[in-house]
């Protein structure tokens, strides 16, 4: 059960997608703006789906691409992974300053990036190296999709939110969504009509 003053954010994204990147800075607008407390958690998520939605956005369909950037996707998820495990907002902190150097400054996805970031941000760095070399980094990324299995999310960006005032039930944004769509969950002022919007029953995915 959720206490009345916290609000839960289950946020599933590509680590490389352009769009993602910038639907997690709406996100910490988002927590920065409400009087609760806020848990967001990120997610990397990595199918068919979240890779097809980077190659439109790269205007680059050759299956070579294709299989180059889930391989870029799936070495940084580890090391969000392997950053997480030094705390969850140093992990955040982690992949959005991946995402700004690989989407907004083109550096291309190499350890020798990952561990300069992770000196960046100031995580303990041999830990690090050693973390996103172990297993419990992929086993972590293993247990991710399996969470975004149980909620049925299929594409990216896509969340999950959670709010004290409804402590059975969350709500699943498959598409677009907003920080007002957000606030309005929140503040019980928005009604759920559309397709893209579904109640998800709390006991379903915890």
């Amino acid at each position: 059960m959720f206490l009345n003053n916290i609000i839960e954010v289950f946020l599933f994204v590509n680590p490389l997608g352009p769009t993602c990147f910038e639907t997690e800075r709406m996100i910490e607008s988002f927590s920065n703006e409400r009087d609760e407390k806020v848990k967001v958690r990120f997610i990397p998520l990595l199918n068919f789906h979240t890779i097809g939605n980077i190659v439109k956005e790269t205007d680059n369909p050759t299956l070579a691409h294709r299989n180059q950037l889930y391989t870029e996707s799936f070495h940084s998820s580890l090391a969000f992974q392997a950053a997480s495990m030094q705390g969850k907002k140093k992990g955040r902190k982690f992949l959005m300053a991946l995402q700004d150097k690989v989407i907004n400054e083109g550096k291309e996805v190499t350890k020798e990036l990952f561990i300069q970031i992770a000196d960046l941000i100031k995580l303990d760095v041999e830990m690090f190296e050693e973390d996103i070399q172990s297993d419990f980094s992929e086993t972590a990324f293993k247990k991710d999709q399996n969470l975004a299995q149980e909620m049925n999310i299929q594409n990216a960006p896509s969340c999950v939110l959670y709010s004290g005032n409804d402590d059975a039930y969350g709500y699943r944004v498959n598409t677009a969504f907003t920080k007002q769509l957000l606030h309005g969950f929140c503040d019980e002022k928005v009604q759920v009509k559309k397709a893209s919007v579904n109640r998800l029953s709390l006991l379903q995915t915890m």
